[in-house]
């Protein structure tokens, strides 16, 4: 568990952009954990504290930016278990990551869009949006379902593309073999194993569009200090497999 807090920034200045965009980013700013996310979002009404809507239907988004997310997760945890029988040695790493938010562009586009099993229907469905008007009455206007996420996601507020990226991960496992000594002896080696290896072979990110399969530690603004919890497109993760020898002579 690791928690961070920002202080002592001048009074004249509100916030200092670290990563991203001045209307999309990680920021600083006092009182705050550091890198929280910061970006537009859509206006809710003052009374009901519900979605206010437009005359087309669709969630309006505000002109200016606030915090709408926090990346730092709430904890991680980690197992390295290595189980030994004989000349066998198998070795598992598991992680798993609570809480913690991120901005997604991939999952953003592709719902918007309907390009992900997520959205497997009929989308010239007519669809109203939760929310209400401008006069405070529940919204009862009508559009088709492909609008909607079009335009409250692939071109919508950033803050209805903030997911908690809570992640389980198998991050390795390995399989060794040692031959035995009374093997070696029959060779110029004094010893020699094999191993097979894995990495990223399996994770879930319960909280994330089902049929996505995203990557919550997927980045576009590599490693560094608050640069978590944003992604813009970026590509897949990938499954590493590997081999290796080792001989002593």
């Amino acid at each position: 568990h690791n928690k961070s807090y920002v202080y002592d920034i001048p009074a004249n200045v509100k916030i200092i952009n670290i990563a991203g965009y001045s209307n999309l980013g990680t920021i600083a700013m006092n009182g705050q954990p550091l890198g929280m996310i910061y970006g537009d979002y859509a206006v809710r009404d003052p009374k009901t504290g519900q979605l206010m809507v437009n005359s087309a239907g669709d969630y309006i988004g505000s002109t200016d930016s606030k915090i709408i997310g926090d990346p730092n997760p709430d904890y991680k945890l980690n197992t390295i278990s290595t189980l030994t029988y004989k000349s066998v040695s198998l070795r598992i790493q598991v992680d798993y990551t609570h809480g913690g938010q991120m901005y997604s562009g991939t999952v953003r586009t592709l719902l918007g869009r309907g390009l992900t099993k997520d959205t497997d229907f009929d989308r010239s469905l007519p669809i109203i949006l939760p929310g209400v008007k401008a006069d405070g009455t529940p919204n009862d206007i009508q559009t088709s379902a492909n609008n909607a996420y079009f335009d409250n996601f692939t071109n919508g507020p950033s803050d209805r593309s903030i997911y908690d990226a809570t992640l389980i991960r198998l991050r390795e496992i390995s399989l060794s073999f040692a031959f035995p000594d009374k093997v070696m002896k029959k060779t110029p080696f004094g010893s020699a194993s094999i191993s097979f290896s894995g990495q990223n072979l399996w994770y879930y990110a319960p909280n994330f569009p089902k049929y996505m399969n995203f990557d919550p530690e997927s980045t576009s603004f590599g490693v560094g200090n608050s640069t978590a919890g944003f992604e813009f497109l970026t590509a897949p993760s990938s499954r590493r497999y590997g081999v290796s020898i080792k001989a002593t002579f």
